[in-house]
């Protein structure tokens, strides 16, 4: 399962090369993918629970399909991945990720920093679009937050990713929720 899942998404890396009709059969495939996982963990979740004595990958895979759900999946099932990440199933990092990309999608302020979204910007008096930080709600804690769910300090975090994406990511601490919309 978590193996059709990430080579659903393998073609996301050469994206740009990609026809537009390119795009869309590969998006559907992708959807189709996610929706057949998401009926068998789903179903599995609902009637039996967290099943025990998995793989580290079998468990992998569970918090894969809900994080590629929509949010109503990701809300329902946050508090079992929560529950897992404290008993060491999952890493702690999971739920991080997900907590925030949950608030993200509610319109909240994310507690970790792990969620970063495009945003318009005034660069030398023009308006431009930059990968920006989701607002965090409380910058002060942030790298003491982060260190509790094994996360590298938020500087380090947005370098790299940076690097990693080719395009420089912002936080600006004085943007709200309200700033995205």
């Amino acid at each position: 399962m978590y193996d059709n899942d990430q080579a659903a998404r393998e073609w996301t890396k050469g994206m740009s090369s990609l026809s537009a009709d390119e795009i869309v059969e590969y998006t559907t495939e992708m959807e189709r993918v996610d929706s057949l996982n998401q009926a068998t963990v789903f179903g599995i979740l609902d009637k039996e629970g967290w099943p025990y004595h998995l793989s580290e990958k079998a468990n992998r895979a569970i918090w894969i399909v809900i994080d590629h759900s929509d949010l109503a999946y990701r809300s329902k099932y946050l508090g079992l991945v929560k529950e897992k990440a404290e008993e060491g199933v999952l890493d702690k990092t999971d739920y991080a990720i997900l907590n925030d990309r949950v608030r993200m999608e509610e319109g909240k302020p994310q507690i970790y920093g792990t969620q970063i979204k495009m945003a318009a910007t005034i660069v030398d008096d023009d308006i431009a679009m930059q990968l920006c930080l989701w607002p965090v709600e409380n910058p002060a804690a942030l790298d003491s937050l982060r260190s509790t769910v094994g996360l590298s300090p938020i500087k380090e975090y947005l370098k790299t990713s940076s690097e990693s994406i080719g395009q420089e990511i912002v936080w600006d601490k004085e943007k709200t929720v309200a700033d995205f919309d």
